[in-house]
């Protein structure tokens, strides 16, 4: 099953790490415990460094975001569109300080915070500050416990990844970026359509590639991870079925489904990774957004799928477009020099 003793450990670590969040976060009286499925799940499957200082840089810019994006809603909760004019902003300030792909990615939570806030801000009724609090304790909670089983089962010394050259973002890779979030910001602040907030997350991740061709590679594998991740997750209500409560077997349940996701990614390439770490995140996200204590959840699961689905369609039907462009624009080019 496993190559190495690290890749076992490794495996051990994401299903212990994510599965004590989750409980937790099934136990503590949260109005949103989404978040402990959302941090630990990065925590586990992206983060390098597990000192405290590391956790704290991974997590401290999304905080931030979070924050600061709180802190607009609520001084003009009056002006929506001076809000939106904010987030674009804040969006092409992110976007322009993208210069390497580590950078790219650790882009993509801080900015789906801040889109975050500000959609629950214009229609959710929870008061917003207690969000921020349980953000904040989400987090803490997760570095505890990443911290924990790192101490069980220690990540093997490697050897630093190599210094990557940054390169300088274009005005039309921002411009794309401000687009293509930008839109679905304002979609979603004008339409009370809040289970559709987390599909901004592939946009985000779409919207913040460096080229046309890794856009569509990062659109087509989130539609088999996402929607992959969606079905996995109604197959794992389907055998919990209605034993929520029962916290020993929900435990059971939900540990082998992260067990078996997390051996598929440790025993993959570097490519089979990404895929494996995305296909666990869209798994455990809807399991814990929607599998509540006497509820099964189907139909918001399945809910998500399509909205994915349709989101994630619109960014295909869009690259679409732009290549038809391209190769008009180029067809016209070529027929001027031949008559030239």
């Amino acid at each position: 099953m496993f190559n190495t003793i690290d890749q076992r450990n490794e495996a051990i670590r994401v299903t212990l790490g994510i599965t004590l969040c989750m409980l937790i976060g099934v136990t503590l009286d949260f109005d949103s415990t989404v978040y402990l499925a959302l941090y630990p799940t990065i925590a586990m499957t992206k983060v390098k460094d597990y000192s405290w200082s590391g956790l704290s840089k991974t997590f401290g810019p999304t905080f931030i975001a979070a924050c600061v994006a709180l802190l607009i809603c609520e001084i003009f909760q009056s002006h929506p569109f001076v809000i939106w004019t904010i987030s674009l902003l804040f969006i092409d300030y992110m976007r322009k300080r993208a210069d390497t792909p580590a950078k790219v990615g650790g882009c993509i939570m801080p900015i789906f915070n801040w889109v975050l806030i500000v959609i629950f801000s214009q229609f959710s009724t929870q008061s917003m500050p207690d969000r921020i609090g349980e953000i904040l304790l989400s987090m803490l909670i997760t570095m505890c416990v990443a911290k924990g089983v790192v101490a069980l089962f220690p990540v093997q010394n490697s050897n630093p990844p190599p210094a990557l050259k940054r390169v300088e973002v274009t005005h039309k890779q921002r411009l794309v970026t401000m687009a293509l979030i930008g839109t679905g910001v304002a979609v979603l602040m004008n339409i009370d359509l809040l289970s559709a907030t987390f599909c901004m997350v592939p946009v985000i991740a779409a919207a913040t590639q460096v080229n046309r061709q890794r856009y569509f590679e990062v659109v087509s594998q989130r539609f088999v991870t996402q929607v992959g991740g969606c079905m996995v997750a109604v197959l794992i209500s389907l055998v919990i079925a209605g034993h929520q409560t029962i916290l020993s077997y929900y435990a059971l349940i939900l540990g082998a489904a992260i067990f078996a996701i997390a051996t598929a990614m440790v025993t993959s390439s570097k490519i089979g990774r990404d895929v494996h770490s995305d296909a666990l995140l869209a798994t455990v996200l809807p399991i814990q957004l929607y599998l509540g204590t006497y509820g099964f959840g189907f139909e918001s699961i399945l809910l998500r799928a399509w909205e994915l689905a349709v989101t994630l369609g619109i960014l295909f039907l869009v690259f679409q477009l732009s290549k038809i462009r391209e190769n008009h624009v180029q067809s016209g080019q070529l027929d001027t020099g031949v008559r030239h």
